[in-house]
């Protein structure tokens, strides 16, 4: 089982003009199973950015599992917007669908929508999210590998070199809960920097790995890494499972393996 996991691609600052056509003829020649995007598909939730994203997903040939970032609401500059209905606009060109779901080849994914109006680029985890991560986990088996898409990060250590950095609200209880039902994976975006951390939630529980995507197609890029595009491919395999972060070469047209962090299953 193949996961491509992509995030931040904000259209509207794509970075290079042939850098959304490498990543679609990767995926597709890939033999991906399953395509995670964890947010902030525009930059400004305009109606032309949304349609570029809607392209792309659609261009896509695995199936996909998409949630909402902090960009992907309605821009500050239009508050009643943002506040009443702040992912109007993503629900009309993306997904209605919050809280979507995957289940195939021994993998189940959940994604949250950490997203929500009132704040600038913060994100919040809600009771209800913790709830719907207890009632889908619950019910797959436990043979699963389970893993986790939200936008925000939840562990303020996860991406070591700006460590301390902000994480969703109510992270902490989230985590626990991820840890109660046993999820394997976290795949999260929003601070643009590439890491993959393992993290003992609960002291004497199996760990949770989190891998953070940078930004796949964006000029948005972020220190220390620089002007660099990424995305991550997760292969899951009955003994271990690997998350290979793959860069993007501008000279090149093409992506290409930067690195491989490989984990034993827990437990």
């Amino acid at each position: 089982m193949t996961i491509a996991h992509i995030s931040d691609l904000h259209f509207g600052r794509i970075a290079d003009s042939g850098v959304v056509e490498a990543l679609l003829d990767e995926i597709n020649a890939a033999g991906i199973d399953l395509v995670a995007v964890s947010g902030d598909l525009t930059q400004r939730a305009r109606p032309a950015e949304y349609r570029a994203a809607r392209n792309l997903l659609d261009a896509l040939g695995p199936p996909t599992l998409v949630v909402a970032g902090n960009h992907d609401v309605y821009p500050w500059w239009r508050p009643l917007k943002r506040l009443r209905t702040p992912l109007e606009r993503y629900k009309q060109f993306i997904t209605e669908d919050l809280a979507p779901t995957f289940e195939a080849g021994g993998v189940a994914a959940l994604g949250l929508t950490s997203a929500y109006g009132p704040s600038i680029k913060g994100g919040r985890i809600g009771p209800a999210d913790r709830a719907a991560v207890r009632a889908f986990f619950s019910g797959t088996g436990d043979d699963r590998f389970k893993v986790l898409v939200v936008h925000h990060q939840l562990h303020p250590t996860a991406i070591g070199p700006i460590s301390p950095h902000p994480v969703a609200r109510q992270a902490q209880q989230t985590l626990a809960v991820a840890g109660e039902v046993g999820i394997d994976l976290i795949l999260c975006g929003h601070l643009h920097i590439s890491a993959i951390q393992p993290l003992e939630i609960i002291p004497g529980t199996p760990r949770i790995v989190v891998a953070s995507a940078g930004t796949a197609t964006s000029n948005r890029w972020r220190e220390p890494t620089g002007p660099i595009n990424f995305y991550n491919v997760v292969s899951v395999e009955p003994e271990a499972f690997s998350v290979e972060e793959r860069r993007y070469v501008p000279d090149e047209g093409r992506f290409v393996r930067d690195g491989v962090t490989r984990f034993d299953h827990a437990g």
